[in-house]
Order: structure tokens, then sequence, then C-alpha cells
């Protein structure tokens, strides 16, 4: 594996460990406060559903980011107030968050798309778009560290430098 391919392998690594990281952050969060948050898997299936389906009916990744994260947000309230209002099994009620985001995600998303339970493809602002850090492609050309900087380092979106910064 030569030197480029590596550092794909790494850009593609950091981009797609982003929603994991939060993740992460959130059962850091979670177990912190007391609670065994099993359920982080349906959280982010059902965050990921709405931020994009949000984003593709209005547009804006803004309101598709707001929409994610209230949606996960609400299955969090869920979480809590079986856990600790009505001291149910943290365990059983986060298995539970799973099987109800992966068949609610699937049945809204064909209802709302008709496209076999998948949402329709984010283009323009629906998205996010890469930043490019300042000098990035005048050290392109520097041997090792140009490209580091330049492939790896620059071009990701907002969300993977807030992660970073987290």
């Amino acid at each position: 594996m030569d030197f480029l391919t590596l550092l794909q392998v790494l850009d593609t690594t950091v981009r797609l460990a982003t929603p994991l990281l939060f993740a992460c952050l959130a059962g850091l969060y979670s177990e912190r406060a007391g609670i065994f948050d099993i359920g982080l898997e349906g959280k982010m299936l059902i965050a990921a559903f709405f931020s994009g389906a949000l984003a593709a009916i209005s547009g804006s990744v803004w309101i598709g980011l707001l929409a994610g994260v209230g949606a996960s947000l609400a299955l969090s309230i869920v979480h809590g107030l079986a856990s600790i209002t009505f001291r149910g099994n943290q365990l059983i009620s986060g298995v539970a968050i799973n099987f109800l985001a992966a068949g609610l995600t699937v049945l809204i998303a064909q209802d709302w798309f008709q496209q076999g339970g998948r949402t329709p493809s984010l283009t323009g602002d629906a998205r996010f778009n890469p930043i490019e850090l300042p000098f990035a492609e005048a050290t392109a050309e520097v041997p090792w560290a140009g490209p580091i900087y330049s492939e790896l380092i620059s071009g990701h979106s907002i969300l993977v430098y807030i992660g970073f910064l987290t």
C-alpha cells in the first residue's frame, strides 16, 4: 500500500468515524449520569434518518441536523423515563429502543418517500460542504507533510472538526 492510498484510507476513516465519536461521547455522558445506554445504536439510526429525511424535504442541512438531534433526544427522554422514573431495566429499555428505531425508520421512510425504506439522496444545501483549510492547495506539493495536510486534515465537514475539538 503506497502513501497516497494510506492517506485516502485514513481520510475515509476519520470522516466515517465522526458519528461513532459523537455516539461514544453521548454514551460517556449517560454512563457518568448512571444510565447504562445500550440504545445508542437506535438513537444514531433515528438521528441519521430524521436528519437525512428533513434535510431532503427542507433542502437545509441545519434543519436536518436539528431534526436528528431532536429525534435522538426524544428517544433519550423515553429511555430515561423508562429507566429512572419507572425504574425499568436499562438493558431492556435500550434494546427496545434499538428495535423501535430499526422498525420505525424503515416504515416512516417507506411512507414518506416510497423508495423501499430509503431516504432520497442529498444534494446542494442539504449536505454539509467540505471546508478547505488555508494553504491546503499551496502545501499539497510539499513531500510527506503536504499531502497529510491537504488530503487528511483539510476538506472535511464542520462536524468532523467539531468532533476533533471534543
